[in-house]
């Protein structure tokens, strides 16, 4: 098991090592208004609520190996060239590239020294909805020499392209960047340094949300957490900052979650919470303002300004 003093310094390290990241799209599509007030309107707090409603929801998908992509279904990718874990990304099957092959893994831990998933060309389809997945996504054992449960997963140019086949719509996400994950059979510590996502909304207007979250995952069943599994029904812990940029307006906030989220495993839409509340505090020109985000149902919250 990985020491507490080496996964002290493995956050560290990866917090050093932030790279950009680009985003989600969210199910409040708002644009609001071009001024430059410090007094956000409800449409800007829609805006943001959305994208970090997203961004909080890609936590989970990339919390265990098989949650490498992540997407609003919930199907099971696998098994893969040389022994990689299958990934846990799509609505239906999608076989990614992996490279280079045979995988090596020195300690036999289950995490591959390094290994690249390259998405390019993987599209999945519903009667109601596409997904386009491309760009590449790195998994790395950071201590290939000890027998434990870290891994580093480098994102570059990932991108989820969803159209929705009724309404005519798209949406798109773009990632840059780097996590770094701590897990055993119960919980998971995850640490994104500066994670930058571009959230492209339907309405064709994009924004920035760049983070810096730390997270924890709790399962509700002890032991539950498998390596080779999606995720199983738990509690998100997660606190941080970030930064919004829309247009011509820019803010930062302070993230927090109480009470914390619940993560629904059986939920097939997402976000995939069916309670719990997260609370951001925006502030802009010395004048703060909080947005509210509370889960109610599996895909479904509310925005609350104050």
């Amino acid at each position: 098991m990985l020491s507490k003093q080496v996964r002290v310094s493995l956050l560290a390290g990866a917090a050093a090592l932030g790279l950009g990241l680009a985003g989600c799209s969210g199910s409040n599509n708002a644009t609001g208004p071009t001024t430059q007030g410090a007094s956000l309107t409800q449409a800007q707090a829609d805006s943001i609520g959305s994208g970090i409603a997203q961004d909080v929801q890609s936590e989970t998908e990339g919390a265990t190996l098989t949650g490498i992509g992540g997407s609003p279904g919930s199907f099971f990718i696998g098994p893969l060239p040389g022994g990689l874990p299958n990934l846990h990304f799509g609505m239906q099957q999608c076989i990614p590239t992996v490279s280079p092959t045979p995988v090596v893994d020195s300690d036999s831990d289950g995490v591959p020294d390094s290994v690249r998933v390259d998405f390019t060309g993987c599209i999945t389809s519903t009667p109601f909805m596409s997904l386009t997945l491309s760009g590449t996504i790195d998994v790395i054992d950071p201590t290939a020499t000890v027998k434990d449960h870290a891994r580093k997963r480098v994102y570059t140019d990932f991108t989820r392209t969803r159209v929705n086949i009724l309404r005519g719509d798209s949406s798109e996400t773009v990632q840059n960047g780097i996590e770094l994950v701590y897990a055993d059979t119960s919980t998971i510590e995850r640490s994104e340094p500066d994670f930058k996502s571009v959230h492209v909304f339907a309405n064709g207007d994009s924004a920035v949300h760049t983070r810096t979250w730390s997270s924890t995952f709790t399962a509700d069943v002890v032991g539950s957490i498998q390596r080779d599994a999606p995720l199983p029904s738990g509690t998100w812990n997660i606190t941080g900052s970030s930064s919004w940029v829309r247009g011509d307006h820019s803010r930062s906030f302070a993230i927090t979650t109480n009470p914390v989220l619940h993560y629904n495993a059986s939920c097939t839409v997402a976000p995939k919470f069916d309670a719990g509340t997260l609370t951001a505090v925006v502030t802009k020109g010395g004048a703060a303002q909080t947005i509210t985000v509370q889960f109610t149902a599996c895909g479904q919250y509310t925005v609350t300004k104050s």
